[in-house]
């Protein structure tokens, strides 16, 4: 097991908190009565049923935020581990045979944004170079 700290019943709460199978004396005593609000929240059912399971729990945490700390706990090792891989994969891209720079800074944090460049505005701001 991934993360020992965590029980399978931990584990089956973030997965499905509607399940009819959960055992609730398995979970903490402080947030067993927060749970069972979560559980019989139709909205939040709704909700579970449309969006991820990290935009379900990050959406809850105003509403239920004891619940939502154990699910968020259980959840952020997975995502952490999957930006450190992809940087670590564009590293290699970056740093091969042909192009070896000592600086890549720069070029890994273009490589790793999420924001899309807007070409078009760019090249606006480019004057043509005149043709002789």
């Amino acid at each position: 097991m991934y993360f020992p700290e965590f029980e399978e019943e931990e584990g089956k709460l973030v997965r499905n908190p509607f399940s009819g199978t959960l055992d609730i004396t398995t979970i903490p005593s402080d947030v067993q009565d927060e749970f069972l609000d979560l559980k019989h929240d139709s909205a939040a059912k709704d909700l579970y049923e449309e969006k991820s399971l990290n935009v379900f729990w990050c959406s809850m945490h105003q509403s239920y935020p004891k619940v939502s700390e154990i699910a968020l706990r259980l959840l952020l090792p997975f995502s952490t581990t999957y930006l450190c891989e992809s940087g670590f994969s564009t590293l290699l891209q970056i740093k091969n045979k042909s192009r070896n720079r000592l600086d890549v800074d720069p070029d890994m944090r273009c490589a790793l944004s999420v924001t899309q460049p807007r070409i078009r505005q760019l090249t606006e701001k480019k004057q043509y170079q005149p043709s002789r």
